[in-house]
Parts: structure tokens; sequence; C-alpha cells
């Protein structure tokens, strides 16, 4: 046991007691295992021009397998396309991250699976679209829905090739019990601390977080405030899961809920001043924070001699929210393309996406690409690094793509699916009233076609479906309907729509 894990256990933060907020400090108190401390808030650090590239029961960890790369996923919850300054953001800082992107490769027309939180991440985590994973709604309040027994994920993947797996942040697919057979450690990670649902996930000083099956009470910590800050407990659980395993393969999935409403920080920072509303510079400081995390744990790496094969991906589970009185069009959050969260215009589903590991990927340091991705490619890119065998799955890998090499293989198509996943303001005003209809979406070349059907549910396309289409090559911004002009085009996406359902 490293010396941060016995400092944990000797705090007894995990064994619920009322000391455990008394010992566990939320700075660097000299002990022998620094804690996070509120970051400051370092100004916007410049990024270079970037060049084109061309085109099953619980499972016991395993023991180390030379020569595989680490993986290290960060998954931003409810961000938005342009709130990064590495994608145009000049209002919010994120060194790190431009550092990263400026080091990296950075997609350009990366998606996320889902324009909503549970279906984007259950594609993620199985490598099947909206349209074939389990999961392909937002759950009801603590009506959570489950990852059913037998499906796998990128951790069993990992771990059938002696990976050790990790998920710190929060979880999504259960109930918010120990007992749940849907939990992190029967789906793939070893080692899981964190949020098990969403709702649950919406405290950022939670009561309780869960270290793998076991509850950990939280005393002083009230919701939306008190004296230990999640994201803080769940970071420091994630960079003591890198020490441990350093010397074994390993995949680590961090899904801090950073910047999700409500809107709530331990430390304004630079933002405190802003003439802003509250919401506005506390969703800043939010982006802000999760950004200097990110640095701590590549700093980790780094320190730990990780960082020469360690690959590092940074994106998001779909487009960024206008809750609690967050305005993203005050930091044009999506960038040049419209539509928010819900939304299957661009601005709901299209996400930051960086790649980084300046050693393993030395062709596409300072590189930009314009590949099509959905995050249901990750599964099958680890296995291909990794030398696994994945399930039959939607996804294509992308090594190539992330080796800068050629003939990376290319989606025929892109499908995304929205059922009823609540209403905002703007995302129903984008979709002229039909927003809270069942709706669908198709990417295939420079086309894009959007789909609602007559009602909340799913069902077939036919002639009560109304459809949209767009050019993204001459209009990424999805401003001119082209659906009467182009009826092949029309009928073509209608088709990849249709075929891309199958009942759940």
């Amino acid at each position: 046991m490293t010396d941060r894990r016995r400092f944990l256990f000797g705090a007894g933060v995990l064994a619920a007691g009322s000391a455990a907020c008394a010992v566990w400090p939320s700075q660097n108190d000299g002990s022998a295992t620094p804690r996070l401390a509120a970051p400051e808030q370092p100004p916007s650090s410049p990024h270079g021009d970037l060049a084109e590239v061309e085109p099953m029961g619980d499972v016991a960890q395993r023991g180390p397998v030379a020569g595989k790369p680490n993986f290290v996923v960060i998954l931003a919850d409810d961000l938005g396309w342009g709130q990064l300054g590495a994608y145009g953001q000049t209002k919010i800082n994120t060194p790190r991250l431009d550092q990263l992107a400026n080091e990296g490769l950075r997609f350009t027309d990366a998606y996320a699976p889902a324009p909503v939180c549970a279906p984007s991440r259950a594609s993620m985590l199985t490598g099947l679209h909206a349209g074939h994973n389990p999961v392909r709604r937002n759950p009801p309040k603590e009506g959570e829905l489950p990852l059913p027994a037998g499906t796998r994920t990128i951790g069993d993947v990992l771990q059938s090739v002696g990976y050790k797996t990790g998920m710190f942040g929060k979880w999504g697919f259960g109930r918010n019990a120990g007992d749940e057979g849907s939990h992190p450690n029967a789906r793939g990670f070893g080692e899981f601390f964190g949020y098990m649902t969403h709702h649950a996930a919406k405290s950022y000083y939670p009561r309780f977080l869960w270290d793998n099956r076991n509850k950990v009470n939280l005393p002083g910590n009230f919701d939306d405030y008190g004296a230990l800050y999640g994201p803080d407990l769940i970071m420091d659980r994630a960079l003591g899961f890198v020490e441990e395993n350093k010397d074994d393969p390993f995949l680590l999935l961090l899904t801090l809920p950073l910047p999700h409403a409500p809107s709530v920080i331990s430390d304004l920072g630079a933002y405190g001043n802003k003439p802003w509303n509250p919401a506005n510079k506390t969703h800043a400081a939010q982006v802000t924070r999760l950004d200097s995390y990110v640095g701590l744990l590549v700093d980790t790496l780094k320190r730990n001699g990780l960082d020469e094969n360690t690959i590092v991906i940074f994106t998001g589970d779909n487009g960024a929210h206008e809750e609690n009185g967050v305005e993203p069009a005050f930091f044009n959050a999506g960038g040049p393309f419209k539509g928010l969260k819900r939304n299957l215009y661009e601005g709901g589903i299209r996400t930051p996406f960086i790649v980084w590991s300046p050693k393993l990927l030395a062709k596409t340091v300072r590189k930009r690409t314009t590949h099509p991705t959905a995050h249901y490619d990750l599964m099958a890119t680890m296995a291909d690094y990794a030398g696994a065998k994945a399930p039959t799955n939607d996804g294509y890998s992308l090594r190539k793509v992330f080796n800068g090499s050629a003939g990376a293989p290319t989606h025929e198509y892109l499908y995304w699916l929205r059922l009823h996943a609540g209403s905002t303001k703007t995302h129903r005003a984008l979709e002229h009233g039909r927003g809270r209809q069942c709706s669908a979406a198709v990417r295939f070349g420079q086309w894009k076609l959007i789909g609602w059907a007559p009602g909340r549910e799913y069902s077939a396309p036919n002639g009560k479906w109304v459809y949209e289409l767009y050019d993204l090559n001459k209009d990424p911004g999805e401003k001119k309907n082209l659906v009467k002009s182009h009826p092949a085009i029309v009928n073509r996406g209608v088709r990849y729509i249709r075929q891309s359902w199958r009942a759940p």
C-alpha cells in the first residue's frame, strides 16, 4: 500500500466516521500525502497553429503485461466544444488543456454518441451506438437504468489482457446501492470511487460517496455546501490509482461531474471579481478547476515516469448546458455550432477531443485532424493497442489516426438518437417546438440529416417524421435546410436512420 492510501485509510475517511472532516484537510498540511489545494486561476497559455493530419460477475485484477500502453480517459460533464482555449474560448482559462492540445493531437470532428449523459456514456463504455446500446435515455430521478448482465465494457476488454482498471467519478447505471448488480466492479472496473447515480452526482458536497461497494459517509457535507468538495476527493483517489499501478498496464477512467449544473465550486479564483452573473462566474471556475485537475494528473504521470507509455484522451459527454442560470451564449460555448445539450444539432453532440502521448504518438504532436469519430470508437481503439479481442460493436479503431498513418477506417455514417431527456428554453426554441419529441440524426460524408418522430418514443421513420438536411462542409452552423432540394440524399439518410435502430 502506498503512502497515499495509508493516509486515506489512516484518516478514517474510508470507514465512515465523524473524524473524517477533521483529518481530511483541504490543502497540503505537511502530512506524508499532499492534499489537493483549491487551485489558483492561471492566465491562459498560448497554443500554436495545428497542421492537418492525413486522412458478468466482479472480475479480479491480473498481473503486469509488458509492452501495453496505459490509457487515461477524462470525460467532462456538459462541456461545450468551444469552452477550451484550444477550441477558441476567450473568457475561461484552460492553460493545462491548451498545453495538452498543443503537445498532442486535436480532433475537430469528434462527437459524443448522444446529446445527454446516460446514453452517451453507455455508448462509450460498450462501443455500441445509441440505437444498439442498452441505455438509450437519461433516467428519472433515482430511477437509474442499469447496464444489463452480460454487457461487456472497455474495462472488461482490457482486464482480459491483464490491465488494472479504475473508474473515478460519476457511474450512472443502476441503483444507489453497494449491492447493485450493475456496479462498476461488476462491469470491468476493479477499483471505483465516486457517485453511483446521475442524481447523486449533482451534489458537489456529497453526504457520502462509494468506495467500491462500501458507502463512505462524509459528515459536514450538505449537498451544495460543506467541508469536503467531492471532486477533490475523487481526484485524490484517481491520482492514488496511478501511483499504485505504475508497474502495471492500466486504464483510468475519470468522470468528474464538472461542469454539470448546479454551479457549485469551493473557490471562484480569478472569476470572483468579474462583472458576470453568479452562475457564469461559478461555471467558469468549474471549468478551470477541471483544467487544473488534468494538470495534476499529467504531472503525476510524469513524476512516475509514465508519460512515455500512456495515452491520455480528454473529451466530453455532450454539448454545453444552460441550466441554473448559466448562459452558454455568453461563453460562445458551442463555438461556431448551433445547439446545446439535448439538441442533435452540432453544438449538442460535437465535443472537444484531445489525444496526448508525445513519445508514443510522436508523428501527431502539435497536429489536428478532421477525421470524424464518435466515442463508441474508443473500445476498438484500446483493444487494438492492447492486443485484446473486443466484442462485436459499432466502433472502428483510431490507432492509425492517433499514429498519423494512412488508411484509417472511416464510418459509412455516424448515428445519434435522442429520446425525451428534459428540456430548456434555447433547446426547445432551436427545434421549433419539437424538443420533447424523439429525434435521430446521421452524418455521412459532408451531409447531416436530422429527423423528428411524431411522438416522444421511437417509431420507425415514415411519412409522419420531419427532417432537416445540412451540408456541413459549406454550412457547419446548420443554418440552411436543404431537405427539399436533395431528396435522394434525404432518402439515403432515412435509410441509415431506419437500419440503425435495434429493439432493446
